[in-house]
């Protein structure tokens, strides 16, 4: 079709827009003759480097431009289900095959200009404090980033957003204030008073959870509906039971003000809000809210080991008008549209125009539950959307809201559209990387992809969408809405932040994990070996070694490190498996105490090779500074070795049974050595070295016995080495190891021990104490006179042996019926002759007295534990 006008007449804006929106090419507003084409959908050719499309095009409001050869593949990626992928071809390959979140498969990575990796993580939204379900997302990308830049080299730019404008943010601030405000007004009132006020938000608050009980799909329902409902309602029954301890707690707390506000904290502040949230006017409140918890997350980060971006950017920052520029152009593009102030990106236009749309999560039809996460907790209930599935990216603010002008009026950013505008703003077009936790993919990803696919005229803003799995607890998503979390900061007072690593380290990094005793546990084991090997390798290299030439121990221990650098290597490019690495230098460790038990004949080259791929793998990973070396080394080494020395020839003394003042032969020497350890600086370990003579001396002159030499030295390894922040460690009966470790760590592995010790003696005494019972409930059963079995009321009539022939009423039993209690009789003679044999001469009933007994303490001793 050709449509003619005259030269230097330009055509109508508004109708260019529509030519363009109904999929007609437009080479050019100002030639006399237009030839309007249908191009091919999703795509159209042009000649630029790197994926890029050339200057104005994506601002022309065009189908999206064809990528295919220009920086990608000449062909699409067709996963079954999936968005057609575009393959990127030209940038650095060094065989790493990794999930990606867009085909839902394994692809080969490959950036789009060489070397160089545009990342976007998103960031948190700071309007509490960081749990352990954050650290999993950040630690895992602070992983998998230490891997790209040191192992691949990939030249990272690594950004990741602040969320400082939202309505958690919202909600959160502004009922801090409420509360704050209502606690100064109710301290002179009457509890009672208050009381009431406290029942009122618990009841609306258990109101609005009955009425948010998921309902129950269609037996014909999709399999999909099914799995949700199910999760819901685990998720709702988490809630009420929670609800109803909220109950307990705030009942408890009633002859209190203070314990009442403290009990009802959260309902109370529902209820304020909802009374007076529009009242707030202080507009301040949401940012220093948002800026303390944005400074309590980096601390956080700072204190798990995770890199610092190389960019951070702040929605707030971007309120300069550059958020609204960029909703205008998607509504003058025609893929959103203003509906009551607020502003909608249309699903319905943007897949008209030739793009696909949920990528990631590829449903039909959008949950309720997954709209309200998509638009907010305050998103308006008059949108009046063309299409439910319509999302915000421009809210009208109400009273009580913060808000920025634009042509629409006064309002603020969707949740989605922030993460796009500042993406572009820092990596332009595309993305290489774009990382996230695994709950956001629908609708956040999704939706963040296609708003930023519409902007930039692109069929392909991110290249490989990467999600960290979910970390549970109880077999629920850790979430604050679920208030099952644990904050990083509580997870840190129990377990140090390279324990944490290593348990992340050792699951795959795109599946869920469970947070368990058992997943830390074996984090635990695994640093303490690590830490233990070096640490000894470190101590043997100071004595004899190396006196037998290399043999086959060494060339296989050669070997071994060989290939287990090789396996770290295969690992890394297989989907970043870094369990899969930790299993290796895991086993490459258990190899070299072969070596160490072969002392001193044993080469220790190949065991420093070892320890070089160890130390290396695992700083690549950020498991760092797992040796413990003070500047005064040497001083230090001297003095514990000759500490040490003692103790040894003590259990030697006892060990082979020599008179037990041979000990005081062994104590002229170490206490020199304590005299040069105080000139060195070594005060405390000087005190304690002469500590322990002058008890070897009083234990010799008060005749004490073996055993109490023995304590004394396990005092020596579980209190003074402590208190010296080193670690010894017995080698059978003739040897001894020592290593420098942090006090800390060592006592909290000992109170650990201990309470893994008391909680087996409890589980002990308490299956102990149900035997017991078992034992009691058996005898008193047996101790029933066989003549006295059936004298109970509900017979009538017997036959000579004592079994029952009538019921009470008369009736006849059957035979059978008098077959069975004719057995039932003779089990109870044959136990109750057994039981008369157990009382023995006292008699039954002294037996069953002294078994009450029994089960009594243990009932007393269970209960003390």
């Amino acid at each position: 079709a050709f449509l003619t006008h005259s030269p230097g007449r330009p055509l109508d804006a508004e109708f260019l827009r529509y030519l363009r929106r109904v999929g007609l090419a437009v080479p050019g507003a100002d030639s006399s003759a237009l030839s309007l084409q249908r191009p091919i959908v999703g795509c159209r050719a042009f000649s630029s480097s790197a994926g890029m499309p050339p200057s104005g095009e994506a601002a022309a409001g065009r189908r999206p431009c064809c990528l295919l050869g220009h920086g990608f593949a000449s062909q699409t990626v067709d996963r079954t289900g999936r968005a057609p992928w575009l393959q990127p071809r030209d940038g650095l390959d060094v065989g790493l095959q990794v999930m990606n979140s867009l085909t839902g498969e394994r692809e080969t990575f490959r950036p789009l200009e060489g070397k160089k990796v545009r990342w976007y993580t998103c960031g948190p939204t700071v309007y509490d404090v960081a749990h352990m379900g954050h650290a999993r997302a950040y630690l895992t990308f602070d992983i998998l980033r230490r891997v790209m830049s040191t192992y691949f080299g990939y030249d990272l730019s690594y950004q990741i957003n602040i969320t400082d404008i939202d309505d958690k943010i919202i909600l959160r601030a502004r009922q801090n204030k409420l509360f704050k405000d209502f606690s100064e007004e109710v301290k002179s009132k009457d509890v009672k008073h208050v009381k009431g006020i406290v029942d009122e938000a618990v009841a609306l608050a258990g109101s609005k959870l009955a009425a948010k009980k998921p309902e129950t799909p269609a037996d014909n329902a999709p399999e999909r509906d099914q799995q949700e409902y199910s999760k819901l309602m685990e998720e709702h029954k988490l809630k009420l039971a929670q609800h109803e301890e909220l109950k307990t707690r705030v009942a408890v707390a009633a002859g209190s003000v203070d314990a009442l506000l403290e009990a009802a904290k959260d309902p109370l502040m529902a209820k304020l809000d909802k009374e007076r949230g529009h009242m707030v006017s202080d507009q301040t409140i949401f940012d220093s809210h948002a800026r303390q918890f944005e400074n309590s997350y980096f601390e956080d980060m700072d204190a798990l080991g995770v890199l610092r971006p190389d960019v951070v950017t702040r929605i707030s920052e971007y309120m300069d008008g550059r958020v609204q520029k960029f909703i205008e152009r998607l509504e003058d593009q025609g893929f959103a549209y203003e509906s009551n102030g607020s502003v909608y990106f249309s699903i319905d236009d943007f897949r008209k125009e030739g793009y696909h749309y949920r990528k990631l999560v590829p449903a039909a039809t959008t949950t309720v539950a997954e709209m309200a996460e998509g638009e907010g907790a305050l998103a308006a209930e008059e949108s009046e959307k063309r299409n439910p599935n319509d999302f915000a990216v421009w809210k009208k603010s109400k009273p009580g809201e913060p808000a920025w002008d634009s042509r629409w009026g006064p309002g603020r950013p969707g949740w989605h559209i922030e993460c796009s505008v500042m993406a572009t703003d820092v990596h332009n077009e595309f993305l290489d990387i774009h990382g996230g936790g695994e709950d956001l993919k629908f609708p956040h990803h999704d939706n963040e992809m296609a708003q930023s696919e519409a902007y930039h005229g692109r069929p392909q803003w991110v290249n490989y969408f990467w999600h960290a799995g979910h970390l549970h607890i109880d077999g629920l998503k850790m979430s604050k809405s679920l208030k099952n979390f644990i904050t990083i900061r509580q997870a840190m007072t129990m377990h140090s932040a390279r324990q944490l690593r290593l348990m992340f380290l050792m699951q795959a990094w795109d599946k869920g994990m469970n947070y368990s005793d058992q997943a830390i546990d074996m984090a635990k084991a695994e640093e303490r070996k690590f830490k233990q090997f070096l640490g000894r390798l470190r101590f043997f290299l100071r004595f004899p070694h190396g006196q037998s030439p290399p043999g086959e121990r060494e060339s296989t221990l050669e070997a071994s490190v060989k290939a287990t650098e090789e396996a770290v290597g295969v690992a890394l490019r297989d989907n970043f498996n870094t369990s899969r690495v930790i299993e290796a230098i895991s086993r490459l460790v258990t190899e070299c105490y072969a070596s160490f038990e072969a002392l001193p004949a044993a080469n220790m080259e190949p065991v420093k090779r070892a320890a070089d791929l160890v130390i290396r793998v695992l700083g690549m990973l950020g498991v760092e500074k797992l040796e413990v070396v003070p500047a005064d080394e040497e001083k230090w080494n001297a003095a514990l070795d000759s500490f040490a020395g003692l103790r040894q020839a003590v259990r030697k003394v006892v060990r082979d049974k020599m008179p037990l003042k041979e000990v005081l032969s062994f104590t002229e020497g170490v206490t020199k050595a304590a005299s040069s350890a105080r000139a060195d600086g070594l005060a405390g370990c000087a005190d304690s070295m002469e500590a322990f003579i002058a008890d070897l001396h009083k234990l010799v002159k008060d005749g004490k016995p073996s055993s109490d030499f023995l304590k004394r030295c396990d005092e020596v390894r579980d209190k003074d080495f402590v208190q010296l922040n080193v670690r010894l460690e017995d080698r059978g009966t003739d040897g001894f190891v020592w290593m420098f470790d942090s006090r800390e760590v060592m006592e909290r592995e000992m109170r650990e021990q201990a309470e893994r010790v008391e909680e087996a003696n409890r589980t002990k005494l308490a299956n102990k104490l149900a035997l017991k019972y078992q034992d009691l409930r058996a005898a008193e059963k047996s101790a029933v006179s066989p003549d006295k079995l059936f004298a109970t009321g509900a017979y009538l009539e017997f036959d000579e042996a004592g079994v029952p022939t009538k019921l009470a009423d008369g009736t006849d039993l059957s035979k059978q019926k008098r077959k069975d209690l004719s057995k039932e009789l003779a089990k109870q003679q044959k136990d109750f002759e057994k039981l008369q044999k157990q009382a023995g001469a006292d008699g039954i009933d002294a037996f069953l007295a002294k078994l009450r007994r029994d089960t009594e303490e243990l009932e007393r001793q269970v209960n003390r534990q």
